[in-house]
């Protein structure tokens, strides 16, 4: 039990962080137990003894941390002496390893002199016995007698001959012909003997795989006329079987790659002999394939000039992989230049004739395929005159824009591939020129040919004169194409055009070019929206002329039953229609802007239709039920300018239903709305002359 509560004392202890309080109060609380009554003696008696076991155990600790730390100090004091015997042995090792590094550069030193001063005495003696080696084989030349010496004897000896015939060779070659004449022979023979022997050792160590042999004969070989003959027959045979897939390309930069690493390890020169092999493989097989590839395309120019790109692409890809086999930068795209020169210098004409004929044909299509015929329009002032002169007979070819955005992508995406061709096959200085060319047949054939002529078509067919009939609105989806078509436009233009002629002499024409024909279109729109608009207004304007009388708005006989006229129905119906119309085919700010101006002209049409007439008290209820329609199809617009112009409008009515006595408070409350409106409203009462006295500030 006593352990048991030694082991309970040492844990309250031991508990971190320590808390003084909190241990007094665990040991309070199993001093007293669970019972409620303290005795005060007993505590302090008990808290007496505990505090002297606390300091018997204080005492314990102390004891055993005392011969803990005098056993710590003695094992750091032995440590302290075996590291600073290790020091000293250090320092004693450093001495002498000075010693010893002192010691080998004197003795280095001495070896260098020694290794000079016999490099001085081998050297000359070395030269001297070459040259009597030299002057001896060349008497065995002189003397009118066969050669003797091992040297040119024994076959086994072949590199050896091979060197020294190579040097009695150029010495020959030296001397009087008058002379030496026969020497010269015997040489020059013996010289193209045993460079044919070297060929054909040479050709048979390859046969064998046995490339130590090949760089040996290599090495002397290359001193040799014959050496580039030897070379131009490897290079042959490295290509044997080489050409088994359908990518030549990949062929040869898989040659390339396997054949540079053997290159290294058997010619003294493997840069030149891989310039040979590259240079025999672009003037051999990928010239042929070039031509051949070309050649398939049997006159279609879409193919041809997509055949060409591509092939000009793979090469320029291909002459990358091979730039580490060459230190020569000019080397590679001379290669490039002689395969694709005479391709190349037709290209613009290639291309300038095929996106004409290719744009041509896609229009030329799409008007067939409406089954109409293109009609000549030589400019837009004479296309208002035309319009003037038929005021009364128009043609909108039912319902057709005559404007596709399949087509314009069709154009776009020819232009698309153009200028990438252009950007890779024409050099830097011209390809700003030819993208400008480019781009002027781009706006002639998508704009001038395409969205201009339908926007001409479009606008000859507004009606301007009075129609009795419903007017078609076909203007308003041809807004729509030609927004996403220019949306288009301007995204291949940063895409594919600013790239070639940014920071050049013709950017500023291009820029000046892409404006000129946006805002030529943005005029086209503007003035079509206004006929259109106009025209949609003068059928409303026909409608409540023609369908509401003068009884509409003075029945005699009072009715029960009031709601909006008949002219007021068709005309909220027609309206409601050309909206949804103009919401299907313009947006964002565009569409606010021609909402608010129809909003407007509607406002004013009605207006004029209003003061055209006299109301008595339920005539002017059935005309509140005819401006709250149009202020409820109003509303569905969404567009405030609009709405508040109705709102206005509703309360103007109202004057024309208020009792006499009230008429001046009722006018006095329209502040907001011009006095001479008000009064113009006030005399639309039919009892006008009777109400006067009730409005005198009027």
């Amino acid at each position: 039990m006593g352990d048991r509560y030694f082991a309970t004392y040492v844990q309250d202890l031991e508990q971190d962080p320590f808390d003084a309080t909190d241990f007094v109060e665990r040991l309070a609380w199993r001093i007293t137990g669970t019972t409620d009554n303290i005795d005060a003696v007993h505590l302090k008696n008990k808290f007496e003894d505990e505090i002297a076991s606390l300091q018997m155990l204080s005492e314990q600790f102390q004891s055993k941390i005392n011969t803990v730390e005098a056993q710590v100090s003695r094992e750091k004091q032995e440590y302290l002496t075996v590291l600073q015997a290790q020091q000293d042995r250090n320092s004693t090792v450093l001495d002498k390893l000075k010693q010893l590094d002192g010691t080998m550069q004197t003795v280095s030193t001495s070896v260098v002199h020694l290794g000079d001063q016999l490099e001085s005495v081998h050297a000359p003696r070395a030269r001297a016995y070459e040259a009597l080696q030299l002057i001896k084989h060349f008497d065995e030349f002189l003397a009118d007698q066969p050669l003797s010496s091992a040297i040119f004897t024994d076959p086994d000896q072949l590199l050896e001959s091979a060197e020294m015939i190579q040097k009695l060779y150029s010495i020959s070659q030296e001397l009087a012909k008058d002379k030496f004449l026969n020497v010269q022979l015997r040489i020059a023979h013996k010289y193209e003997e045993i460079e044919r022997l070297m060929i054909e050792e040479f050709v048979k160590a390859h046969q064998n795989g046995d490339r130590r042999k090949m760089k040996d004969v290599a090495a002397i070989l290359s001193e040799f006329k014959g050496y580039t003959a030897c070379l131009d027959a490897f290079v042959e045979h490295m290509q044997y079987g080489a050409f088994r897939s359908t990518d030549v390309f990949g062929d040869v930069l898989t040659l390339c790659e396997k054949t540079y690493p053997m290159l290294e390890e058997i010619f003294p020169n493997p840069q030149q002999v891989m310039a040979k092999l590259i240079l025999n493989l672009f003037q051999g097989k990928l010239k042929d394939a070039v031509s051949m590839k070309l050649e398939d395309a049997n006159g279609d120019s879409e193919i041809y000039l997509t055949n060409l790109y591509e092939l000009y692409m793979k090469t320029q890809k291909l002459i990358g992989s091979l730039k580490k086999f060459t230190n020569d930068s000019e080397f590679l795209p001379m290669l490039s230049r002689s395969v694709f020169s005479s391709y190349l210098n037709m290209y613009v004409e290639n291309e300038r004739a095929h996106i004409t004929e290719q744009c041509r044909s896609i229009l030329q299509r799409f008007y067939e395929s409406k089954g109409h015929q293109k009609k000549q329009f030589t400019g837009l002032q004479e296309l208002k005159r035309g319009i003037q002169a038929r005021l009364l007979t128009v043609e909108n070819y039912g319902g057709e824009t005559f404007l596709s955005e399949e087509v314009a992508i069709n154009i776009l995406q020819e232009f698309k591939n153009a200028f990438m061709r252009c950007a890779a096959m024409v050099g830097k200085k011209d390809a700003p020129k030819f993208t400008d060319k480019l781009f002027d047949l781009m706006l002639k054939y998508l704009y001038k040919e395409h969205v201009e002529y339908a926007i001409e078509l479009a606008l000859s067919s507004i009606q301007l004169s009075e129609s009795k009939s419903e007017p078609p609105a076909y203007f308003f989806p041809v807004v729509q194409q030609t927004a996403a078509i220019t949306h288009l436009f301007v995204k291949q233009f940063d895409d594919s055009i600013m790239p070639l002629v940014e920071g050049t002499a013709v950017e500023k024409s291009c820029v000046s070019k892409r404006d000129s024909t946006l805002q030529q279109m943005e005029s086209l729109m503007d003035s079509g929206i206004e006929r259109q608009l106009n025209s949609l207004l003068s059928y409303v304007r026909y409608i409540l002329q023609n369908d509401q009388k003068r009884s509409d708005f003075k029945p005699e006989i009072p009715t029960s039953h009031i709601s909006c006229t008949p002219a007021c129905s068709t005309v909220v119906r027609f309206v409601a229609r050309q909206v949804d119309l103009i919401r299907d085919s313009v947006d964002g700010e565009n569409l606010g802007c021609i909402l608010n101006e129809f909003g407007d002209r509607l406002y004013n049409v009605i207006l004029v239709q209003i003061r055209s007439f006299t109301y008595n008290t339920t005539g002017a209820l059935l005309l509140m039920y005819d401006i709250n329609e149009y202020r409820k199809c109003v509303e569905k617009w969404g567009m405030m300018p609009a709405i508040k112009k109705f709102d206005a409008l509703k309360s103007l009515t109202n004057l024309l239903i208020v009792e006499p006595n009230n008429l001046a408070e009722a006018a006095s409350s329209l502040s907001d709305i011009d006095r001479a409106m008000v009064n113009s409203f006030i005399q639309l009462r039919g009892d006008y002359k009777s109400v006067k006295p009730y409005i005198p500030f009027f």
